[in-house]
């Protein structure tokens, strides 16, 4: 549930914005770039007229792109938020009565009411003298184990691992209050009398590189988890190291290239829900099937931008400035690169005019297809593409153009349940099967594949963080439903 307030379509009704504030109008008038994750619990609060405010000592801070992400180490809470925001919560270090204008543009009521949502989920605390006791308050709270956490449990033992891919064992009293820990219990329960100490180590396992801990207003059977939006996020992305540089306009930290995920690269081995294909394969048994390939004599010339094609008949190039020759290909598969290619205009203006020269460099009866993360018809975003705009690009071109579901045009079973595991969790996963001798490689794993897989060597009862779904859900994050393709075809040459 997101709060935000940039301009929503009219048919959705601002639901996220009421439960933020207590009221269904704009909280952001002048249209501010301002977001904040929605929060159910302490919606609508105010705090007193004057009140002195101090960031808490157990933050951290992610981003990715634009958008920022506060981690509360000690609850497992996680917001997004726009740079403007950031600026807001940091400038409560060193703590400042809520009265005085914030840094920024925001409007004085409106960075009043942001700080309500903040302290209400303990990301500000009230000052006083001396350090504020942030953990006494929490006994109150009902702690869970949320889906994704990964750990494996022997008995009473129990080892976590991290995103990080540690293995990190539990001493026995650790061990025994988080297995307590079922969202049912206040958290003040669950320790009962094993004293601050305990109470230390089991709130360690909330923070963002372990995330294997959350802490819920409410208990799970009287709503809990649909109060706190975050009750199973993970949120992958980097920490911050400057914070408040990245406030003030900063770049983000960069995202490694292998924790990027394609969704080629899910499919990059042969897969039972491709007949024995991979990804590549079953781009090319489509570029065929359109007739690519029914006109004159192999080597075709190939133009295959972001995947390694598998073509024994064709010449495959990758290099991006051969578009621009005329009427050189029989095919031009664009895989997954739009959001490199620019963003402008509220278009996807790269990959745009990539459509239109690939349709100049296409031989009669040619063959293009683009695949991508995106949507037929819901606006662009630079990390998401706007089909529609392509459709219409191409037709413009003189191709006779389609989208279709990226799935359709691979063939993809969608039925088969799979791992549903986010990718943040992941890399706890993989090394809690390589403790036991297995190799969790990244892809689109069925059960039924990991049943066999684990077969003998781990029993799964005894592992939490399997998550499974049908494959048309989700898999390692990416959702194939929101992944699209366009099919357009160059007419052959008539003569009257």
């Amino acid at each position: 549930m997101l709060y935000q307030t940039e301009p929503l379509p009219e048919k959705i009704a601002p639901k996220g914005r009421e439960e933020v504030t207590g009221r269904a109008g704009r909280v952001n008038p002048a249209r501010l770039a301002v977001r904040l994750l929605a929060a159910g619990a302490g919606a609508g609060a105010s705090c007193a007229a004057v009140t002195v405010l101090a960031l808490s000592r157990h933050l951290s801070f992610h981003a990715r792109g634009e958008a920022a992400f506060a981690w509360h180490g000690l609850t497992g809470d996680v917001a997004e938020m726009s740079r403007d925001v950031l600026a807001l919560l940091l400038s409560f270090d060193p703590p400042r009565d809520d009265a005085q204008p914030g840094p920024g543009e925001i409007p004085a009521e409106q960075a009043r009411e942001f700080a309500s949502i903040l302290r209400s989920r303990r990301f500000l605390v009230q000052a006083g003298q001396g350090q504020p006791d942030e953990m006494a308050p929490l006994l109150v709270g009902f702690p869970r184990l949320p889906r994704a956490a990964v750990f494996e449990r022997r008995g009473e033992e129990v080892t976590l691992y991290t995103r990080a891919g540690s293995a990190l064992p539990l001493d026995p009293v650790t061990a025994r209050l988080f297995l307590r820990c079922d969202g049912e219990r206040s958290l003040g329960q669950v320790l009962a009398d094993a004293g601050p100490k305990a109470l230390e180590s089991l709130l360690r396992l909330a923070r963002a590189d372990v995330a294997a801990f959350k802490i819920l207003p409410k208990p799970v059977s009287q709503g809990g988890v649909q109060l706190n939006p975050a009750a199973e996020s993970t949120m992958p992305y980097p920490e911050i190291p400057d914070p408040r540089a990245f406030a003030a306009g900063g770049p983000a930290p960069e995202q490694g290239l292998d924790e990027e995920t394609t969704f080629a690269s899910l499919f990059s081995a042969p897969h039972p829900s491709l007949a024995g294909r991979t990804y590549a394969q079953a781009i090319a048994g489509e570029l065929r099937r359109r007739g690519a390939f029914r006109q004159g004599a192999p080597p075709f010339r190939v133009l295959s931008l972001g995947l390694a094609l598998e073509l024994p008949e064709a010449q495959v190039e990758t290099s991006i400035a051969r578009v621009q020759e005329q009427e050189a290909f029989r095919a031009v598969v664009v895989n997954e690169i739009g959001a490199q290619l620019g963003f402008s205009e509220g278009k996807n203006s790269g990959l745009v005019r990539l459509v239109a020269d690939a349709a100049a460099a296409l031989t009669p009866s040619g063959v293009l297809i683009v695949a991508d993360f995106g949507d037929p018809k819901a606006d662009a975003t630079p990390s998401s593409i706007k089909f529609a705009d392509l459709q219409a690009q191409a037709t413009q071109s003189g191709l006779g153009a389609r989208v279709v579901p990226l799935a359709e045009v691979l063939g993809l079973d969608v039925n088969e349940q799979a791992l549903s595991t986010t990718r943040a969790s992941f890399p706890a996963l993989q090394a809690l099967f390589a403790a036991h001798g297995l190799a969790l490689t990244k892809r689109a794993w069925l059960r039924s594949e990991i049943e066999k897989l684990a077969e003998g060597k781990l029993h799964l009862s005894t592992v939490h963080g399997l998550q499974w779904a049908p494959l048309s859900e989700r898999i390692l994050g990416l959702s194939p439903r929101q992944f699209w393709a366009l099919v357009a075809v160059k007419p052959e040459r008539t003569l009257h």
